[in-house]
């Protein structure tokens, strides 16, 4: 599975964050990818409920021409 670009910002943040000294900037580079990392996980959350919810219509709507 590829790695979203989400996640992948995440990544580069946490990495530039740990070359910055303990402070201030340091701090708002974590919370960034902190924010970036919710951000995938609700876009994923989102992916499975759209799935379920299609998955849901299909199994609910009548067939229109039924199997012999």
């Amino acid at each position: 599975m590829a790695v979203s670009p989400l996640k992948r910002q995440a990544t580069d943040a946490l990495r530039r964050a740990r070359k910055l000294p303990v402070g201030p900037d340091r701090n708002d580079l974590r919370q960034l990818a902190v924010g970036l990392r919710f951000l995938d996980k609700q876009r994923l959350k989102s992916k499975l409920r759209d799935r379920a919810t299609a998955s849901d219509e299909v199994k609910d709507s009548p067939r229109t021409s039924p199997r012999t």
